[in-house]
């Protein structure tokens, strides 16, 4: 009987390719490197490829492209609102490269975001709670009034918590063009902060209408009234269609009311000091001091 001397057997595995994991544990970075860039060309959007690919560099020693590549991972979780996860990826790139300031100017970007972000949230709660704001009002209308409302310096300068209670002992109000909001020299106390629209600070000098100064989205009117018992340093007239948050001595006493820190929020209301300024115009165009 013929012996079979080949076949018959078991047959061999065929040699797999490596993963790129395998390729980074085998140390063989170049090879990693490329076929992650060739995964990214593919899909540029593939935050882990650009994570894998920053570790590759920083074994290469090439640490700007892995700073540039943990850059582009931190900016997406932070438009994501991820701003931990980005302030983290900075910090590594950080230790790559710490002498570039645009890092560590990144980090503080992102932290003032992060706050930013918690502020909006309550500020939001208080909208919704906001007399004149009707039930079911959606949160992307309320994040609309939002967006009007941040950059100005009132909301810059109130901690979250204390916006959250303004706003929610506040009215929404509309008014139409051509209304007029208070006559110089009247003691009627109210403050009213514009979300959008324009009012106009106005006086009658020489027997001619002066335009003193123009208000807008972010900007306190009354707070000198309102607070120190003056009077209206001029005519304020709405020039366009307004929508404002409008805060009566009611309101005022609701929002004291088991305020942890009453004499900052009596502080940051005074330091607007746009009632001020127009009575500080108003006598020097009159000749006074």
């Amino acid at each position: 009987m013929a012996i079979k001397w080949f076949g018959g057997g078991k047959k061999q595995p065929e040699l797999q390719e490596h993963s790129i994991d395998d390729l980074i544990v085998l140390e063989r970075y170049d090879e990693a490197g490329e076929r992650l860039r060739s995964r990214l060309k593919e899909n540029p959007n593939d935050l882990h490829s650009h994570l894998k690919l920053a570790e590759v560099y920083t074994e290469l020693r090439q640490f700007e492209r892995a700073v540039d590549e943990y850059g582009f991972v931190a900016e997406e979780y932070a438009q994501d609102g991820f701003y931990d996860k980005g302030i983290a990826l900075l910090s590594r790139a950080m230790k790559l490269a710490p002498l570039d300031p645009s890092l560590r100017a990144k980090v503080e970007k992102f932290q003032r975001d992060k706050d930013m972000e918690h502020v909006r949230t309550l500020a939001l709660e208080g909208l919704q709670k906001a007399g004149g704001v009707e039930a079911g009002t959606s949160m992307l209308e309320l994040r609309r009034l939002w967006s009007y409302l941040a950059a100005g310096s009132l909301v810059q300068h109130l901690p979250g918590e204390q916006l959250k209670r303004l706003f929610s002992t506040m009215e929404l109000v509309r008014l139409d063009a051509r209304v007029e909001l208070a006559r110089e020299g009247s003691p009627e106390a109210f403050l009213l902060l514009i979300v959008t629209g324009v009012v106009d600070a106005a006086v009658v000098e020489g027997g001619r209408n002066i335009l003193v100064r123009s208000f807008t989205s972010g900007d306190v009117l009354g707070e000198a009234v309102f607070l120190e018992r003056g009077t209206w340093p001029a005519d304020y007239r709405v020039t366009e269609p307004l929508v404002a948050l409008k805060l009566t001595r009611a309101g005022l006493e609701q929002a004291l009311m088991g305020n942890p820190d009453p004499r900052g929020f009596l502080e940051t209301l005074r330091e607007q000091h746009n009632d001020r300024d127009i009575a500080a115009t108003v006598r020097r165009l009159r000749g006074g001091s």
